[in-house]
């Protein structure tokens, strides 16, 4: 059965569901075209191989500004003062033959890594040699026990740290992998607040106007069970070009919703203290939709699906059920 209340949470939702689907696709664009997801990996190889000191030339202006030109400088790899173990590894050519020039491979198979850092070793030492022999050459102690340490008893070969190598690698990854995760959804929360800024998608006052039209509620849930039966877009072409048009695309959709400029929570202000009074309000409700949007669309497609269940779509149709058959017992009859 209906509930105006269920239909105001649902309606929230869908709205919930269409900026955090903008806001997707404007951080997908964004990660494109800066290449953030490559910087991350490069930081993580940093991060194995003992050489924080790298991760600084790779933060600021310049080099951002640098590989979103498709410049070979953006990753600092090609400098003299980056003739780093990390920056010769990353520069071999298994791992350079996985990108387009001026760019760097967003994923590296840690096998594929594995033998590019003992291929480098080898060039650089020589062939034949122990692993630990290898490692000693280097001049990294972190590096080295670190390795020694995941060899372990067995063999001292070059097969040994190549294995070593790759498990660390693995390790190292998963970490960096959940930090990325964290970092974008914060990214997905300033996204979001711009766009709740910028197109006043205030949801205390949207909910206030679902509750108040019933019409309104009535298109919202509508449309929102068209969204569910649609399901979530998915990226043929994960390119730059490709999330910009996604998010034009969600704008557009945004666009049909009771949101926008003018604001009718500013209507009637007269003073500082009222403006003031408003204003906090729209801050709260902008707040509230960029840390809705920070969810992501997954959540909130499985809300709106939960929810459409809880409401229901009508009333269910009866159960067919055969008839039983009639059985007619003819009694004797008797006579006198």
């Amino acid at each position: 059965m209906s509930s105006s209340y269920l239909d105001v949470v649902l309606g929230l939702s869908y709205t919930f569901l269409a900026v955090s689907l903008l806001c997707a696709a404007t951080r997908e664009a964004i990660a494109s075209l800066f290449q953030t997801r490559a910087k991350v990996l490069l930081d993580g190889v940093l991060t194995m191989l003992h050489e924080p000191a790298g991760k600084s030339s790779l933060r600021g202006i310049l080099p951002s500004l640098q590989r979103l030109l498709r410049l070979d400088g953006g990753f600092r790899l090609d400098q003299p003062e980056a003739a780093s173990l990390a920056a010769e590894v990353m520069r071999h050519p298994l791992i350079r033959g996985m990108a387009q020039r001026g760019r760097m491979p967003s994923y590296i198979p840690s096998a594929i890594f594995a033998r590019a850092f003992v291929s480098t070793l080898t060039t650089r030492y020589g062939k034949g040699q122990t692993a630990a022999a290898l490692l000693a050459k280097i001049g990294n102690e972190g590096l080295t026990r670190t390795l020694l340490a995941i060899m372990g008893e067995g063999p001292d070969d070059v097969a040994a740290l190549e294995n070593a190598v790759r498990i660390w690698y693995d390790t190292v990854m998963e970490r960096i992998s959940g930090w990325y995760k964290r970092r974008s959804q914060f990214v997905l929360f300033l996204v979001g607040l711009f766009y709740a800024a910028a197109m006043n998608i205030d949801a205390l006052q949207l909910s206030s106007r679902l509750w108040a039209d019933a019409e309104l509620r009535d298109g919202m849930v509508a449309q929102a069970q068209l969204a569910h039966t649609a399901g979530l877009p998915v990226d043929a072409a994960p390119t730059a070009l490709a999330h910009t048009r996604a998010a034009r695309a969600q704008a557009q959709q945004l666009q049909k919703l009771p949101i926008g400029w003018p604001s009718p929570r500013f209507d009637g202000v007269d003073g500082v203290w009222t403006f003031t009074v408003a204003l906090t309000f729209a801050l709260i409700g902008w707040v509230a939709t960029a840390f809705a949007a920070s969810l992501g669309s997954p959540f909130w497609f499985d809300g709106v699906g939960w929810l459409l269940a809880l409401r229901g779509t009508g009333a269910k149709p009866p159960a067919e059920t055969t008839a039983a058959p009639t059985i007619t017992i003819a009694l004797p009859t008797l006579r006198k």
